[in-house]
């Protein structure tokens, strides 16, 4: 991204996968009869004709790219319009397919086109066989019409040059607060059209008119992360108009949109984000510190982390000299700390990097090019070389992250608000709780003006005709297991699959997570035993004889850069350095 601000914040990363076979089948029975789509919304959705998509064969990405035009505000269907750019991936067995899978990564704000480019790696065959794979940009997003909140990438850069850091600190707070303001007032003055049209509910609407553009009568769904969050609101708004619809890494629904009770608490931190960085680290160092000798780097896994964080809270590093030196920070080592756990195999990368950094900071001689300093320069580089994208000149991330989350959510009136629930989570979730917990803060209602008056709210808690699939991992650093947990009792015709997996989602980690979801997806049934099965990861942390490599960062020197290469693309909001 163009401003050392959002690159280090908001850098996506798109990687993909591949899996499965399907297994037994039962259908879920609904807890009571299902409920129906309101004539209301309806209605709203039957005013906009059905429009024609001319797909374009790219034979480079192997499938097809479209766009529609839809209404920007569903309340006036032939007003203002967004574009809405497509990819389709088509069934490989066109005589068994079963319909279209749309898909989305996440977010807010990552792009359903790049996952489906990636459907062939991630999907198993199974299920391109059986479906044409399609994912759309959302609105104000990637390459769809985008919310532009600034006139000018250098306008946009000097107004948010307090977030030069994924958080800030004590001594910060003033300028980020400052800056997250002006994000605010922007997209309330200069993107207040698309930024106030921008919530879940105005996406949900696009994916249902998109359901009938494709020829299909009921939709197929597969959401990751926020996405899963895109899933539940159309479940609500259109109970009875999807034959699938399967999540994975869930947001508890009424966490993320919020109350008028809850409404005084910033929404990162009412999803339990933080705690669940916190509880995926504990238990990753606690795994390392069980190892069998030579598999983990650490003497002491979680006062080596412990210590390594204070020192750096202390006192900043400037690793190398010359051209070569670069400046690491506490908030660096947090942000790459949640980074890494969003891979399958990130707590081992991790743990080399504590170890280097450890010696380091113990050799007091940050400043120098010393060995442990190279080996940290090499690990952290390697990282951020393997995981960042290129820029664009005008990168809308956070003004896209921003027309989501503060449409969607009851935020708190004063970003003093924030201080106060920041301060209560770092107790919750130490480290963690701060770089979550700020990340809403341009949405304080002071500031942040653009409304969206079709926002959904909720109930949560209707009866859908089919039964959706829900996933949670234990050990998910972004979507707190409790979130599936709490979703699972919100929705009655709803079967929670949970997963002893390591990382953000559990689909493709795991052969059992895989199987059940393609089987659910293909057959329109969940799995006998789903709500009983406990999987587990295909990937496990320190498993690995690491040998004893001549290495100065710890001895074990053989840990491979960390990848989602063979797993559903995912966005990480915190991989923010790029050098």
């Amino acid at each position: 991204m163009p401003n050392p601000s959002r690159s280090r914040l908001w850098g996506s990363v798109l990687l993909a996968a591949c899996l499965a076979l399907p297994v037994g089948l039962a259908s879920a029975a609904p807890a009571q009869a299902a409920s129906t789509t309101s004539a209301k919304e309806a209605k709203r959705v039957a005013k906009v004709k059905t429009p024609k998509i001319t797909w374009v064969e790219n034979p480079d990405l192997g499938g097809y790219t479209g766009s529609v035009k839809l209404p920007l505000d569903y309340d006036q269907p032939t007003g203002s319009k967004v574009t809405i750019a497509l990819f389709k991936v088509p069934a490989a067995d066109p005589a068994e397919k079963i319909g279209t899978l749309f898909v989305n990564p996440g977010g807010p704000g990552a792009s359903g086109v790049s996952l489906a480019e990636s459907a062939t790696g991630f999907l198993s065959q199974s299920v391109l066989d059986h479906f044409d794979v399609v994912g759309f940009d959302p609105r104000g997003t990637n390459g769809s019409t985008e919310v532009t909140c600034f006139s000018s990438s250098s306008a946009q850069a000097s107004a948010l040059s307090g977030l030069n850091e994924a958080f800030p600190s004590s001594t910060q707070q003033g300028s980020y607060i400052t800056s997250s303001q002006n994000l605010a007032k922007a997209c309330s003055k200069y993107g207040k059209s698309l930024a106030s049209s921008m919530s879940t509910a105005e996406v949900a609407r696009d994916m249902e008119v998109l359901r009938r553009a494709v020829g299909d009568s009921k939709l197929n769904y597969l959401g990751f992360s926020y996405g899963s969050y895109l899933g539940e609101v159309y479940a609500s708004l259109f109970p009875d108009r999807f034959r699938t619809i399967a999540i994975d890494g869930v947001l508890d629904p009424t966490a993320w949109a919020g109350t008028s009770v809850t409404s005084s608490i910033p929404a990162t931190t009412r999803i339990k984000a933080g705690e669940a960085s916190w509880n995926a680290l504990v238990a990753g160092l606690a795994a390392c510190a069980d190892a069998a000798s030579g598999y983990c780097p650490l003497e002491d896994p979680q006062a080596d982390f412990d210590g390594v964080a204070t020192a750096l809270k202390a006192k900043t590093l400037r690793i190398g000299d010359g051209d070569d030196a670069f400046v690491y920070s506490y908030q660096d080592f947090i942000s790459d700390s949640l980074s890494l756990l969003y891979y399958p195999e990130g707590m081992d990368y991790l743990a080399q990097i504590i170890a280097a950094l450890k010696q380091l900071i113990g050799t007091d001689t940050g400043s120098t090019t010393s060995a442990a300093g190279d080996r940290v320069t090499s690990l952290v580089r390697a990282f951020h070389r393997a995981a960042a994208l290129e820029d664009p000149s005008y990168d809308n991330g956070l003004e896209a992250y921003s027309g989501v989350l503060c449409t969607d959510a009851y935020q708190p009136y004063s970003a003093s608000a924030w201080v106060s629930a920041t301060d209560k989570s770092a107790i919750r979730a130490p480290h963690f709780g701060e770089i979550w917990g700020w990340a809403d803060v341009q949405c304080a209602t002071q500031y942040w003006k653009a409304k969206d008056e079709d926002t959904y709210h909720g109930s949560y808690s209707l009866s859908t005709a089919a039964p959706v699939l829900i996933v949670g991992n234990y050990h998910d650093p972004a979507t707190n297991y409790s979130g599936a947990v709490e979703a699972n009792t919100l929705m009655p015709n709803s079967v929670l699959l949970r997963s002893d997996s390591w990382g953000h989602t559990a689909y493709g980690t795991s052969d059992c997570v895989t199987d059940r979801v393609d089987s659910y997806l293909i057959t329109g049934k969940i799995p006998s035993g789903t709500s009983t099965t406990v999987c587990t990861g295909d990937v496990r942390p320190f498993i690995t004889d690491l040998g004893t490599g001549a290495g100065e960062g710890g001895g074990n020197t053989r840990v491979e850069v960390p990848s989602r290469a063979g797993l559903p693309p995912i966005a990480i909001p915190w991989l923010h350095r790029t050098d």
